[in-house]
């Protein structure tokens, strides 16, 4: 059993959360290549991920796939995780204990995919990943390097263009923005991420 095979199985037995453990029918890990170069992050999951314990299976997972497809990513060379590993009642806004009861679990999952860019999904993967105080309306679309060569490209979450049509355009274009940036990088070429 490799280390994101144990960290999936730790995930599973956990019970940090009483209100989300007694709501969930399982945990959501994570899903994708273990050598992905890029990793999205998004908040929770949703009704369809918490049935299937996949990330991004329902519509705003639909609209992520086509995005991906149009900007020439396949989905098979990333990986896809969320802030939160079990669905929040009512598809409510993950609670800040909650995020931090799930952050060694992200770490974990960090460290063992070592990504070369991190995408965070929306508000919350923004502030979980990289400040509290960047507004996802200010940095979409735009990579944000540290010093030790870990680049983020924060976007909005696909979960917002559903709702609110005018963000529909912004996804699309974040998704063509972040396909040059791996061309640039090195990363999407002949047949896509390495």
């Amino acid at each position: 059993m490799n280390l994101l095979e144990e960290l999936r199985e730790e995930v599973a037995r956990c019970e940090k959360c009483p209100e989300l453990v007694e709501n969930r029918t399982q945990t959501v890990f994570g899903d994708g290549s273990m050598e992905a170069e890029v990793m999205f992050i998004g908040e929770a999951p949703g009704r369809d991920e918490d049935a299937q314990g996949i990330p991004f299976i329902g519509a705003a997972g639909k609209l992520m796939n086509a995005a991906l497809a149009e900007s020439g990513i396949p989905r098979e060379k990333i990986f896809i995780a969320n802030t939160l590993k079990c669905r929040p009642p009512d598809n409510r806004d993950p609670l800040p204990e909650e995020m931090e009861n799930c952050a060694a679990f992200l770490a974990a999952q960090i460290a063992i995919i070592k990504p070369r860019i991190i995408v965070p999904l929306g508000r919350f993967g923004l502030e979980r990943m990289v400040r509290k105080d960047l507004k996802i309306s200010d940095v979409h679309g735009k990579p944000i390097r540290r010093k030790d060569g870990l680049i983020f490209f924060p976007m909005f979450h696909p979960a917002a263009a559903l709702h609110q049509p005018r963000y529909r355009e912004h996804v699309r274009q974040d998704f063509i923005k972040l396909a040059k940036l791996l061309k640039r990088e090195g990363l999407l070429g002949d047949g896509g991420t390495s």
